[in-house]
């Protein structure tokens, strides 16, 4: 426990893409001094840490692979985050009286083994330090669901499913677990899956225990979708008839009944089969009285670069793990959930609030083709060149579009940023036309266009894959 004013003294363990969201908030915190980092290679060691996490600026701080020098800093708590856990390494630091706060897989150590968890709980007591592990799902969006029903006179069953295409992400590392794009019917996969998503059997025990309830058992259904044709993912190999979706359920039984759902629906595109329909969100189902339903849209701050909104998706698991440290470092020894904890929650930094207006584009919309509404005005040549405007998520985005006819058919060039493609399936039925541009640069992606032509101008959405729909507009320039 700390009862000084001073800010608490932290140690970042690894310095990977989650790990370096985490010293960039760590960083802008009063209340929290970054004082060493743990480098997982020697080869890192020695050299500073803003250069290693690519931060533009060195922050003084030198990388270490000499655990005991970072003891030796006499930490407040590290933030322990490797892409694989090692026991021993957290048991040496519980026992030398450092709290830990962890995305690694850890919520109540459920999916490390009870022999491994034992040993945790043991070195945390001995060195009376908490062990605390969260991340965005499991850990934030359990305890907000929890939190939710307090407005319920009783509670049948929970469900939580995280419905999101992650292909934009599934190129890194802690992906390769998954599978995607092994064969259909590969022996194990499930069973691979299964393990790969076991913090979420952490997750239903949390939520457990956020009740005060007791479970019978803990078991996971897998499900599969396939690619109909090879996809464009970066950094995986995603092949037509292989695995491209997943759908693992974990479930929390009590009487034969599945009391607590956690399910994560992952997929890499949006060709696959059978036809999931992807929320980009988490839906909260509180089964009781009453019955609360919730969506949960985590939303970047859409006037950030493509570059940065590429990567914000590592800052959504490593926040709520620093913003938990206060409440750890006051929590009581052993290993602790949210329901050990105090209130957890961010800090305010007073700014001018950026003038945007994208966030309700990002709400999903029947699917249904645009209604014609006849202008009287007269028909123009489909054919020649379109300037086009999305109102997209980092502002109007102009793109040049040119339409060419040979034998009944149409073709063309869709050109904006310094890039051009060519346009596929093109169709024109009545005035509504139709057609995908593949977007390459700062990211593969599939735009698809529909919209209804009056005279020279043309209105409609387009569809930018995982990203939502957006309206567009253009008018015919010759």
């Amino acid at each position: 426990m700390n009862n000084s004013k001073s800010p608490l003294r932290i140690v970042q363990w690894t310095t990977g893409k989650v790990a370096g969201e985490s010293i960039k908030a760590i960083l802008e915190r009063p209340n929290l001094e970054l004082v060493g980092v743990y480098a997982y290679s020697p080869e890192k060691s020695g050299q500073d840490v803003g250069d290693l996490i690519q931060l533009g600026r060195k922050l003084g701080i030198k990388a270490t692979h000499d655990i005991g020098e970072l003891i030796a800093l006499n930490p407040d708590c590290v933030v322990y985050m490797p892409l694989h856990p090692n026991v021993e390494h957290l048991e040496q630091l519980l026992r030398a009286g450092i709290n830990i706060v962890s995305t690694a897989s850890f919520m109540t150590g459920r999916s490390y083994g009870e022999e491994a968890r034992s040993r945790l709980e043991q070195a945390a007591q001995a060195g009376n330090a908490s062990l605390f592990g969260s991340g965005i799902n499991p850990g934030w969006v359990d305890n907000l669901t929890v939190a939710a029903s307090g407005l319920c006179k009783e509670v049948n069953q929970v469900r939580i499913v995280e419905s999101f295409n992650i292909g934009l992400w599934a190129g890194d590392a802690n992906q390769d677990a998954l599978g995607w794009g092994r064969p259909k019917g590969d022996p194990n996969h499930a069973k691979d899956v299964e393990e790969a998503t076991g913090p979420f059997a952490d997750a239903v025990e949390a939520i457990a225990i956020l009740f005060d309830y007791t479970l019978d058992e803990v078991r996971c259904d897998v499900e599969f979708a396939y690619a109909t044709q090879e996809l464009d993912v970066p950094g995986r190999t995603v092949p037509q008839g292989t695995v491209a979706g997943i759908m693992a359920k974990w479930l929390g039984i009590s009487n034969g009944l599945p009391v607590i759902e956690a399910t994560v629906q992952w997929v890499v595109g949006d060709d696959i089969t059978p036809a999931w329909d992807i929320a980009m969100a988490y839906l909260i189902e509180i089964n009781g009285t009453p019955k609360i339903n919730m969506r949960v849209e985590v939303l970047p701050d859409l006037t950030l670069p493509m570059e940065e909104l590429m990567v914000i998706g590592f800052m959504f698991p490593a926040t709520p793990v620093v913003n938990a440290i206060p409440s750890v470092v006051d929590a009581r020894a052993g290993i602790v959930t949210y329901a050990d904890l105090k209130p957890v929650s961010s800090i305010i930094a007073a700014k001018p609030l950026k003038t945007q207006t994208t966030i309700p584009l990002l709400v999903a919309e029947p699917e249904q083709s645009p209604q014609p509404v006849s202008t009287g005005a007269a028909a123009v040549p489909l054919e020649g060149r379109w300037s086009v405007t999305v109102k997209g998520p980092t502002g109007a985005q102009e793109t040049e579009l040119v339409i060419e006819q040979k034998n009944g058919e149409y073709s063309g060039v869709q050109t904006g940023q310094g890039m051009s493609s060519p346009i596929l399936d093109v169709k024109y039925e009545g005035n509504t036309l139709s057609w995908i541009n593949q977007v390459t640069k700062p990211m593969k992606l599939k735009v698809q266009f529909q919209g209804i032509i009056e005279g020279n101008t043309m209105t409609g959405k387009c569809k930018a894959g995982f990203m939502g729909k957006y309206p567009f507009t253009a008018t015919k320039m010759d």
